[in-house]
């Protein structure tokens, strides 16, 4: 007998086949969106990390990096562009942050200030009360003299 086709042993075989191929490739495409989210909120650390270098340079350049955050010490970054700072570094001023210090898309991300930090997370998220929740990325201004800024990411899931 010659027969053409596939018999339905061989049919069941390849889709058991292609069913252990889907359940272990699955999961590792499922997560791509926090990780992509993650790595767009590293991408915004490193911009706090350079503005922050900006004003700390120019602020030891005017020699006020160890005026007191009580006299409310600032630095002017650009003509007519004045930040506070707290101890030669931006403060933990959220306008400053969100309008001259980083060139965000207002619209994707949210400002939130908590504890002497700023927090920045994506404005579809819930705004976050501390630095120790998931996706987000914050700065914590220094406590003394010498002493540098906090940076940090908490990675998405």
């Amino acid at each position: 007998m010659n027969s053409k086709g596939f018999t339905l042993i061989e049919l069941v075989v390849v889709i058991v086949i292609l069913g252990i191929l889907a359940v272990t490739a699955v999961p590792k495409y499922i997560n791509l969106q926090a990780e992509a989210q993650t790595s767009i909120l590293e991408g915004v650390k490193v911009a706090m990390q350079g503005a922050s270098a900006l004003v700390h340079s120019k602020s030891l350049v005017a020699g006020n990096h160890k005026i007191l955050p009580s006299a409310t010490p600032t630095v002017e970054i650009a003509d007519d562009v004045v930040i506070s700072i707290t101890y030669g570094y931006p403060s933990d001023s959220k306008n400053e942050w969100r309008d001259t210090l980083l060139d965000l898309d207002l619209s994707a991300f949210a400002f939130v200030t908590t504890g002497g930090s700023i927090i920045v997370y994506l404005a579809e998220n819930d705004e976050p009360t501390s630095t120790l929740q998931d996706c987000l990325t914050f700065y914590t201004v220094p406590t003394g003299v010498g002493l540098k800024p906090e940076f940090g990411t908490n990675k998405c899931y």
